[in-house]
């Protein structure tokens, strides 16, 4: 019986625990578009973000990952039709502090690391493929509607393969628990 009161006490304890600590932390979920200098169309792809702010000070953590894949020309290899192309792929990871202007508008500074990388493909082959790693900062805003729903959207810079630069605009919904 006294076991059974002990375990009632902590469920109940880890339960006032969580309701202590609400709406420190949000998990958001967006759309990431990568501008590359010198390449006429976008790569498009996910933005991953997870904040934690327990006061006016936090912390935030992001992944990107955008891709393009472009049919160059099509060929018959033994009457099978074979697409020919390049894909290009870019990722991140981010991190940094997060500040809490008012009740409902928190900035972010970031600073990681980002990977852009280039494969020429015949069919399912790859024949060849260059990438390129280098330093990456960012910054954004994030909007709280609701004490629950939060909107965000940034900016993330790097440079790369032949002094090309890659600007990767973030717009993301989150949740706050």
């Amino acid at each position: 019986m006294k076991k059974t009161i002990a375990i009632a006490a902590l469920i109940t304890a880890s339960f006032h625990v969580v309701n202590v600590n609400a709406a420190d932390h949000t998990f958001s979920i967006g759309y990431a578009q990568t501008d590359i200098s010198r390449l006429n169309d976008d790569l498009k792809g996910l933005a991953l973000k997870y904040r934690y702010e327990p006061g006016r000070l936090g912390l935030l953590v992001g992944l990107t990952g955008t891709a393009l894949n472009n049919s160059t020309s099509i060929t018959v290899v033994n009457n099978e039709i074979v697409l020919n192309g390049v894909e290009r792929t870019y990722g991140s990871f981010h991190i940094g502090p997060t500040y809490r202007f008012n009740d409902m508008v928190s900035g972010y500074a970031t600073l990681g690391y980002a990977t852009y990388k280039v494969e020429g493909k015949s069919g399912k082959s790859v024949t060849g493929s260059i990438e390129d790693s280098s330093f990456a900062f960012g910054t954004g805003l994030e909007v709280n509607l609701t004490q629950h729903i939060s909107l965000n959207g940034g900016v993330e810079y790097s440079e790369h393969l032949f002094d090309s630069t890659a600007l990767t605009y973030t717009v993301g919904l989150g949740y706050r628990f």
